[in-house]
């Protein structure tokens, strides 16, 4: 028997087994409405993957739709009876997927804030002038009479929310927390096209975060309980590309955060994230070599792409290339087809293409507020000795010299304690970011802006 749901009936845990390759693989999704407003998140947990963010999803006619972009994926699927049956896609290839109703995973989070909150939380809408981007955030503040300093928090890459959820880990949420009960006014936002906020996250470049992060500052200038002339930005991981970009085109900012914030180029970034990845994998550092050469020039040739059908023929031809030179034990545990498709995609994407340009020094050099930038030790993603050097050498050629650098042993990317640092352990550590990553950021700010 088929029956209809209403969108709010469709909320809840649905459970289903993906099999792929002969692994079986449990795909969980979490299907939350606020108003009159679907979102979703998924996890995956036998990849120790948790929360992790769609960019869509609705309910209409029968049928569940779930988009994830940034990952590469979309679910489709009809309700019938009690479950609902449908397909997986990833990386253009279909996986039947059946779904049922499932208790929640139990997350050990527990530094994700719980209510009530000792503090005001207000959903807040950011509209571009002409109203062709909106963006929407929570602004907290420690109370509602007072006159604060203020802090805009700036995502990583990814199709992120605005508590940067990954792995059932809320980081945002959790540093919003820390500083409003520390004396801040503090905002957070959907990045575009994503969860409350409009626009297409696809389409996105490093420039247009950049933009969307200049609208929120320029909100907080507004609001009342805003101290206009102590106004920071902290960015992680990409968003430390995004907020130097906005701190010297800004007028008005007074400090920034850098959290594992790159500070060489973005091909120089991605090569290194490879780099890791394959050793990973046991390859032999020969062929590590040779394919690090190949993926230069591939990443190269994609700085001039303009989509002409010669440039999609020879990025096709690049990819089958690198196939060719990866090991067999490698290449014997993928879908040939399915790799080269996934990664032509993810390549010829705006925001893709964009992070392999930038050179966070040209926005470093121009940076005239003071400047605290961390980076954990084992970050195998955002290599800390590198980068902070680099972004040391970039402030003091521009003559800033108001800055502060600090590495910290055994924290990851996230600014986790953790192990060997790698992605897949984010997830199995229960600690959301380090207390004492916590305590020192708001003890730099507090200094910034003399807080009592």
């Amino acid at each position: 028997m088929t029956f209809l749901l209403k969108a709010g009936d469709i909320t809840g845990n649905w459970e289903g087994m993906l099999t792929v390759q002969q692994n079986n693989l449990r795909i969980v999704f979490h299907v939350h409405k606020t108003d009159s407003i679907l979102t979703s998140t998924m996890d995956s947990p036998d990849q120790g993957a948790f929360g992790l963010p769609t960019t869509r999803c609705s309910f209409g006619n029968n049928r569940l739709e779930i988009v994830a972009t940034g990952l590469g994926l979309f679910y489709q699927g009809t309700l019938q009876g009690d479950s609902i049956v449908g397909t997986f896609h990833q990386g253009g290839i279909p996986f039947p997927l059946v779904l049922k109703r499932s208790e929640k995973p139990i997350f050990d989070r527990p530094q994700t804030p719980r209510e009530p909150l000792p503090y005001i939380s207000e959903e807040v809408i950011i509209t571009q002038p002409d109203d062709s981007i909106s963006l929407s955030g929570t602004l907290t503040l420690p109370d509602s009479t007072g006159i604060f300093p203020a802090i805009l928090l700036i995502a990583g890459s990814g199709p992120n929310d605005r508590d940067e959820t990954i792995f059932g880990h809320k980081p945002f949420f959790v540093i919003s927390d820390h500083l409003t009960r520390n004396g801040f006014a503090v905002l957070r936002y959907d990045k575009r096209g994503v969860g409350k906020s409009t626009g297409d996250f696809d389409k996105a470049t490093i420039r247009d975060f950049a933009d969307d992060a200049a609208m929120a500052v320029k909100y907080l200038k507004q609001r009342k309980e805003v101290d206009a002339e102590k106004i920071g930005i902290l960015g992680h991981s990409e968003g430390g590309l995004v907020a130097p970009i906005v701190a010297s085109g800004e007028t008005g900012i007074r400090m920034m955060v850098l959290l594992a914030a790159p500070g060489t180029t973005g091909i120089e970034i991605v090569l290194d994230q490879n780099e890791v990845s394959m050793q990973q994998q046991a390859m032999e550092p020969e062929n590590i070599e040779k394919l690090q050469m190949l993926n230069r020039e591939m990443f190269e040739s994609l700085l001039t792409w303009d989509g002409s059908e010669n440039q999609k023929t020879a990025l096709r031809d690049r990819l089958l290339n690198l196939w060719k030179q990866l090991p067999l034990l490698v290449t014997l545990k993928m879908n040939k087809e399915s790799y080269l498709r996934s990664q032509f995609n993810a390549m010829i994407k705006p925001g893709y293409r964009s992070f392999l340009a930038i050179d966070p020094a040209k926005s470093l050099e121009k940076v005239s507020c003071d400047v605290l930038a961390i980076n954990g030790e084992n970050d195998l993603q955002v290599p800390a000795d590198k980068n902070l050097a680099a972004i040391e050498k970039a402030l003091e050629k521009g003559g800033n010299k108001r800055f502060e650098l600090k590495k910290y042993p055994l924290l990851n990317h996230l600014f986790q304690e953790s192990v060997t640092g790698r992605v897949d352990e984010y997830g199995k550590i229960s600690q959301t970011i380090s207390p004492e990553v916590l305590s020192d950021i708001t003890n730099w700010l507090k200094k910034e802006v003399e807080v009592k």
